[in-house]
């Protein structure tokens, strides 16, 4: 029993200080501060175990059998009568959490269907020298995924569409993350891949660039992303880390939209649609709704909300948003077997690391990304979505 209750309060342990980083890079706090933090935190979560087995090793107490708890209070009373409940706490939380994700938690009633293809794009380049095709050393780690593409294409009731939008299709597309370690033939595959499922709208949700040099990829890679009606995008926590006043400008020079604390209305099939930005907690402010075209009897115009992160859904909801897109969270990155991701940057940790969500009057699709800041990807494949509207009532002349 005390093997079992210690065991329990190790695993509380590491789930309490992975569960802090993945709060803290959910905020607006400096990259320095931000990757110091998760430092330390990787240290306190080896360290601290190892320092206790240590004091248990130089007692000569035999767990199972006659190991006495108040022992613990030459370690110190924090130790005691509190961080050990702690832990318990923790790991009681991260193990409710597991089993309301894996065995109860069930898809939307609202995702029609959901069909996926896996692509190997490692050897589908369409580089024009070595340099664009160079990748770096840990993207052919045995097992890593960041040269799987998985094309995705999601068909989602949306309650209020208007008959005239049925089918609306939008291509989403997320965290780029242009470091240089993954060349530039993956992406113009990334665009081309895009490209060839002819979307009505395109959105990019954030963290496009971690390298400035890489700024200058964005013309032959993003540039060339196509759409019916245009593509739109917001920055991400990544992005401000270089020049933001440059990378709009090379990214509206190659005919991306900027929606960053806008918004702005378009026109598909005759009906209105509205598309606002929100980069928060990390470029204030967001598009300010209140000048949005109202409501009409029937619903609508349709309101497509982009922000990086999904912590933005309660401000979603608020503006009373049709459809939220974002990413941020890489879908984990790395997703352990059976449990699924452990990382994951937002306040409510895993809970929403990448999928379809809906919470009353806002539907939200997060984005698994194109890519990532370490090029690994474990039982995580990069993805790009095509996601496809459907009314509740069918188009006129349709059955």
């Amino acid at each position: 029993m005390v093997s079992l209750l210690l065991l329990l309060a190790l695993f509380g342990h590491v789930f309490l200080w992975i569960g802090m980083v993945n709060r803290v890079h959910a905020l607006a706090v400096p990259y320095k501060v931000g990757h110091a933090f998760s430092l330390s935190s990787l240290f306190c979560a080896i360290a601290l175990p190892m320092a206790f087995a240590g004091w248990l090793h130089s007692t000569d107490f035999a767990l199972v059998n006659r190991f006495d708890w108040r022992q613990l209070g030459r370690v110190g009373p924090l130790l005691w009568s509190v961080y050990l409940p702690v832990c318990w706490v923790s790991a009681a939380v991260t193990l409710s959490g597991w089993v309301w994700r894996i065995a109860l938690r069930r898809p939307t009633h609202l995702l029609r269907f959901a069909r996926t293809r896996r692509i190997e794009l490692a050897g589908d380049s369409c580089a024009v020298s070595s340099r664009e095709q160079a990748h770096h050393f840990l993207v052919h780690l045995p097992g890593n995924q960041i040269l799987k593409l998985d094309v995705t294409e999601r068909a989602i009731d949306v309650p209020r569409l208007a008959p005239a939008l049925d089918t609306l299709s939008i291509m989403h597309l997320s965290d780029f993350h242009f470091t240089g370690l993954v060349g530039k033939s993956f992406f113009r595959e990334v665009v081309r891949r895009s490209n060839e499922m002819q979307p009505d709208l395109l959105v990019i949700t954030g963290d496009v660039i971690d390298h400035s040099d890489c700024i200058d990829w964005i013309p032959e890679t993003l540039g060339k992303l196509q759409s019916r009606y245009g593509v739109y995008y917001v920055l991400g926590n990544h992005d401000i880390r270089h020049d933001v006043d440059r990378l709009r400008k090379v990214l509206s020079d190659s005919g991306l939209v900027d929606l960053g604390g806008r918004w702005v209305e378009i026109e598909v099939g005759g009906e209105p649609i509205v598309l606002a930005g929100n980069e928060l907690p990390w470029i204030a402010p967001a598009a300010d709704m209140r000048g949005c075209p109202r409501r009409t009897p029937g619903g609508g115009p349709l309101r497509i909300v982009l922000a990086h992160s999904p912590d933005q859904l309660h401000w979603a909801q608020a503006q009373d948003a049709d459809l939220l897109l974002a990413g941020h969270t890489h879908g984990g990155q790395i997703r352990l077997p059976l449990i699924g991701a452990v990382v994951s940057a937002s306040r409510l940790g895993v809970n929403y690391d990448s999928g379809i969500f809906y919470a009353p009057p806002t539907i939200m699709h997060i984005s698994r990304g194109v890519s990532g800041e370490l090029p690994v990807r474990l039982n995580c494949p990069p993805e790009v979505t095509r996601l496809v509207l459907r009314s509740p009532e069918p188009p006129i002349g349709n059955v």
